[in-house]
């Protein structure tokens, strides 16, 4: 039969006849007086055996190795290889341990699919940020405030949270969860928002009584918090992205607000080192 006829019965294109000719998975059969090449049945069996195990996930340069395995377990010879080479049945159950990953890999995707479904999240996030981003959401529809503390809806802010939101620790995004759904449950929305506005309209030559105040309010709001903070997070040194989003953020700053911003967070480091040894949770 012609090229054209064993690939049509066989499932395959004539380009991928050539293919196997070319990597030496099938022999090429003599050519008749006419030039065309003349293939046998046995041609026809091996492009299809070739093609099974093809669609099992086997690669082209295991197929041949595998046939000749087959072929000689199915004829009761010796094994063509060496006793250290791997039988026709240890290749498939290779082949099925990978398939098995392969398919736990799809059940988790399909997991998270369903969880980003169901709960409305944006894809282009990581599933494990979606409470701290619900809980940010949360607070800023709640207090209808562009907050100081990570709400503000400037360009620089949101850059910062979107990057917070793929390169944060599981620990980090954890405790903003608990942070902002605190000021909600614990009905500190209002402080929050006044502190905010505060902060907000804060003028690049404010006096140092005026940052002193704002520093000392905000401060004070973050100590009714503290049990929601896990002080690892900020007793350590910053890692690099940290850097980046201090950096990114403070470009929504004027300069009495970065000054303001540093001494809130090292005042309340301070109360953080202080207790230590003092954990608790934000239920």
């Amino acid at each position: 039969m012609k090229s054209n006829e064993l690939a049509k019965l066989a499932g395959v294109t004539v380009r991928t006849l050539r293919h196997y000719h070319a990597i030496g998975l099938l022999d090429e059969p003599p050519r008749q007086a006419n030039g065309y090449r003349d293939y046998r049945p046995e041609d026809l069996l091996r492009v299809l055996r070739i093609r099974q195990l093809a669609s099992l996930g086997f690669p082209l340069d295991q197929v041949a190795g595998m046939l000749d395995e087959l072929d000689a377990e199915r004829s009761r010879r010796e094994p063509r290889f060496p006793a250290d080479q791997p039988t026709a049945d240890d290749i498939l159950a290779e082949l099925d341990a990978a398939l098995q990953k392969q398919i736990e890999h799809l059940q988790r995707q399909r997991r998270v699919i369903a969880h980003l479904r169901t709960q409305n999240l944006a894809a282009d996030f990581p599933e494990r940020a979606a409470g701290a981003l619900a809980a940010m959401d949360r607070l800023a529809r709640v207090a209808d405030e562009p907050g100081f503390m990570g709400l503000a809806l400037s360009d620089a802010d949101q850059l910062a949270m979107g990057i917070a939101a793929h390169l944060y620790s599981e620990a980090e995004l954890a405790e903003i969860e608990r942070v902002f759904n605190a000021i909600v449950d614990r009905d500190y929305v209002d402080e929050y928002r006044k502190i905010s506005r505060a902060v907000n309209v804060l003028p690049a030559d404010a006096s140092a009584p005026q940052r002193q105040a704002a520093v000392d309010a905000c401060v004070g709001f973050l100590a009714k918090l503290i049990d929601c903070f896990d002080p690892q997070n900020w007793l350590r040194a910053d890692k690099d992205y940290e850097v980046l989003l201090d950096r990114t953020a403070s470009e929504s700053f004027n300069s009495a607000q970065i000054d303001v911003s540093e001494q809130i967070f090292g005042e309340f480091a301070r109360i953080l080192v202080r207790r230590r040894d003092g954990e608790g949770d934000c239920g």
